[in-house]
């Protein structure tokens, strides 16, 4: 009974201790099991919190630089971000941020390509200090985002939105891990792969549209171009890797933000420009972020922690864009006028930029110094008895004598004598006036003018007489009112033709000679020849397009129209890159008065819009518009000398019913001029572009005849 006994206790012992040893072995297990389970919950809640900071980091947290203070920028900086990134600010946000940032980038490239195409060095210098704008390593705007994508308290919040939903039950029932990231670092992954910035061909100058410059700049990816990221854009004379860095930030276009590996999170850290110190070193925002998640293990009381690396992408089409200066504009004057370099007055125009003035044409069609006076002679004697033929004069006077030699009355004449007369009426009064002695006068255009010099008193006093005897026009001037707005060269004919029917001479004394050619107007459109019926107001309110194009009329001047041209194009794509042809035949359509001053610029529905001073976007300030560029002149002159004004538009043959007006012509000519001042884009002014029509005359007579 007693071994029976023991037998049994062993058996209990055993028993007891296989249970306990399998109870520690279940709870180690469980205990295990929830440990293990609940990292990797507290895993899964740090990689969603840190997708969404990967995320919302293309918009959260944004640079405060347009929409109220406090900014994140100060003083002339703050100023100079605000005038020329203004247009480029994110909808959501209204400010720049880094889904809009690879937008200032392009901006500033098509910047710096301007200018150094255009080499002047002001736009150089221009350039570099938009470039210096962003990458700055104390107070560039890549530096400020970059510190702020690094330590803003809203990358806490972006990570908490996301990691605090889901819960730590295994690791610690009821909790959720901690609202603020322990960890935050930033990293500048996928080097040389694409950002989220498109370049359009038109908007390339043709100095940079080659192979060369392309393939090193651009690189492909999800079925489109993109420029590349975190590699240097070369742009000779304006940008270097050091001083004046441009460089884009890969944003892999049409791709979510994922996880990555934390060794290549590590690998590649360091940023690829260096900044000055702050919340990250580096003078350009990052792409990858890494956050850290903590939670409290319920078992034994301790802290414990995950880490998670992920790289932001812009997968919506919205987040695509194409670089472009949409805060451009172009300036166009139609009249002389200043267009400033480096502050050196007020772009503008002025008088007589909008027409000078003149009497209209009176005088009729023929008169008598256009017919009897310019064809034949008039003898008249001194009480006004007048004819064609010498001799019917002569032959009463030979009457008078033989009458006195006789003792006879001089008067009256025979009535066949006194009718020979060509007037005027009553014949024989006339006749009976004739003095036996005289010598008649001689009256022809050359001596029957009082403005002309060694005129004939009574040729002079008897044109009336004249007139009404031979059945022509009187001469006389004025009756046609006044004519305003008249280009110098309508001027010029006005101030030629208007004298003639009174016999002239004409003499303009108010077109001197100045280095301009003259004195200047805007300009009108006009053939290169008239006819003599045409008014003398001949020119038509041009358009931009029609005025710019007026100039291939000239051999002259035909070249630097299509180079003007064309830069005008270029600069319109690179102020909106989907421009069609028909939105830019559209802006040259647009009609330009003399003295107009109209401004062409991009509203924010995309519309170009071509308005005067008066209506212009708040980034546009015509008392501080600089341009940067060199100029393009052109004028139609040949050889030096200005086109002469004789018979293509003055003193025409057969104008206003004369034969030829003038015999005699004065010393006139005329050029037109074209003027295009190029800008890199810098503050947003892409170029001016200037009409002028200039008219000279040396204010010698024109007369007839010679």
């Amino acid at each position: 009974m007693r071994r029976r006994h023991g037998k049994r206790g062993a058996t209990l012992s055993l028993v007891v201790v296989t249970t306990l040893v399998i109870m520690v072995i279940g709870m180690g297990i469980f205990f295990l099991s929830k440990l293990l389970g609940g990292a990797r919950e507290l895993q899964n809640a740090t990689d969603s919190g840190n997708l969404n900071v990967a995320k919302q980091s293309l918009r959260y947290p944004s640079l405060k630089l347009f929409n109220g203070g406090p900014y994140d920028m100060s003083g002339p900086r703050l100023a100079l971000a605000q005038q020329n990134f203004g247009q480029l600010r994110d909808p959501a946000t209204n400010e720049l941020d880094l889904l809009t940032y690879n937008r200032a980038v392009g901006q500033a490239m098509l910047v710096a390509m301007n200018a150094a195409s255009d080499t002047n060095p002001l736009g150089v210098s221009d350039a570099k200090t938009l470039i210096d704008l962003l990458a700055n390593p104390n107070d560039g705007i890549g530096k400020a985002l970059a510190n702020k994508l690094a330590g803003d308290q809203q990358m806490d919040i972006n990570f908490k939105n996301l990691a605090q939903i889901a819960s730590i039950k295994m690791l610690n029932n009821g909790t959720a891990p901690d609202n603020v990231s322990p960890i935050k670092d930033v990293s500048y992954m996928a080097p040389n792969t694409a950002t989220n910035l498109q370049l359009n061909p038109n908007t390339i100058p043709p100095a940079f549209n080659n192979p060369t410059f392309l393939g090193s700049t651009l690189v492909s990816q999800a079925g489109s171009t993109y420029l590349k990221g975190y590699s240097f854009i070369d742009i000779p004379s304006v940008t270097d890797n050091s001083s004046y860095p441009l460089m884009g930030v890969p944003l892999r276009p049409m791709t979510n933000p994922h996880l990555v590996s934390e060794y290549d999170f590590g690998r590649l850290k360091p940023t690829p420009l260096s900044g000055a110190s702050g919340a990250v070193a580096s003078r350009i925002p990052p792409n990858a972020f890494k956050s850290g998640g903590s939670g409290y293990e319920s078992h034994q009381g301790k802290l414990a922690g995950a880490t998670s690396c992920a790289i932001a992408g812009t997968v919506a089409l919205a987040g695509q864009f194409t670089a472009s200066i949409p805060c451009g504009f172009i300036a166009v004057m139609n009249g002389p006028g200043q267009s400033p370099f480096s502050g050196t007055g007020q772009l503008n125009t002025q008088p007589p930029a909008a027409g000078l003035n003149a009497n209209g044409y009176g005088g009729g069609g023929r008169d008598i110094f256009a017919d009897v006076l310019m064809y034949n002679t008039v003898y008249v004697t001194a009480n006004g008895a007048m004819s064609q033929n010498p001799q019917k004069i002569v032959d009463i006077q030979d009457w008078k004598k033989a009458q006195i030699a006789a003792g006879n009355p001089t008067t009256p004449v025979p009535a066949n004598l006194a009718d020979g007369l060509d007037g005027p009426s009553p014949k024989q009064a006339f006749a009976d006036g004739i003095q036996p002695n005289e010598t008649p006068s001689a009256c022809t255009n050359t001596n029957s003018s009082a403005g002309e010099p060694g005129y004939n008193p009574t040729c002079v006093n008897n044109l009336t007489s004249m007139a009404t005897v031979y059945g022509t026009n009187l001469p006389s001037q004025g009756g046609a009112g006044q004519l305003n707005g008249l280009m110098a060269l309508e001027r010029e004919k006005a101030g030629v033709i208007n004298p003639r029917p009174g016999g002239g001479p004409a003499v303009i004394n108010d077109l001197p000679a100045s280095a301009s050619g003259g004195v200047c107007t805007g300009l009108k459109y006009f053939p290169t020849a008239i006819g003599p019926n045409d008014p003398i107001q001949f020119g038509q309110v041009g358009t931009i397009g029609s005025l710019l194009t007026s100039f291939s009329q000239y051999p002259q001047t035909a070249s630097a129209e299509s180079q003007i041209y064309s830069i005008m194009t270029l600069k319109l794509h690179q102020i909106k890159p989907t421009a069609s042809a028909s939105e830019i035949q559209a802006v040259l359509n647009t009609p330009l008065p003399m003295g107009a001053q109209r401004f062409i610029w991009l509203d924010s529905n995309g519309t170009f819009k071509v308005t005067d001073q008066g209506n212009l976007p708040s980034w546009i300030n015509v008392s501080s518009i600089t341009a940067d560029g060199s100029s393009i002149h052109a004028d139609t002159r040949v050889n030096g000398t200005d086109l002469p004004v004789v018979p293509a538009y003055v003193n025409i043959p057969g104008e206003q019913g004369f034969p030829n007006p003038w015999d005699c012509n004065g010393v006139a000519s005329y050029r037109n001029n074209l003027d295009w001042t190029n800008s890199s884009g810098f503050n947003c002014l892409q170029g001016i572009l200037r009409f002028s029509n200039c008219a000279y005359d040396a204010g010698q007579p024109w007369h007839c005849p010679c």
